[in-house]
């Protein structure tokens, strides 16, 4: 019983984060560039969208930053965040 919610969690979560090339085209420009930052494996969908449109992320950066800082308010994860310096401790005995 419990393996089945845990399975059906994790079946609706991947479904949930798939981003699709119909998904894409729905998106603005500034939304398709922020996805190919946040989400390596979608890459080449969102180069192909940008192709299509005839795009250049270069040209929508000023949108992109404010998509990052709400996402950075949010407690969601943006680009570099991992480079960020972590605070020091870890609680190994060390104050």
């Amino acid at each position: 019983m419990r393996a089945t919610a845990i399975l059906s969690l994790l079946i609706l979560a991947a479904c949930a984060s798939t981003t699709t090339p119909e998904k894409l085209k729905a998106m603005s420009t500034a939304e398709v560039c922020y996805t190919g930052m946040v989400e390596p494996d979608t890459r080449q969908m969102v180069d192909a969208e940008l192709t299509a449109r005839k795009a250049d992320c270069r040209d929508h950066a000023a949108e992109i930053e404010k998509i990052q800082d709400m996402e950075r308010r949010a407690g969601g994860a943006t680009p570099g965040d991992a480079a960020a310096p972590k605070p020091a401790g870890g609680g190994m005995g060390r104050y």
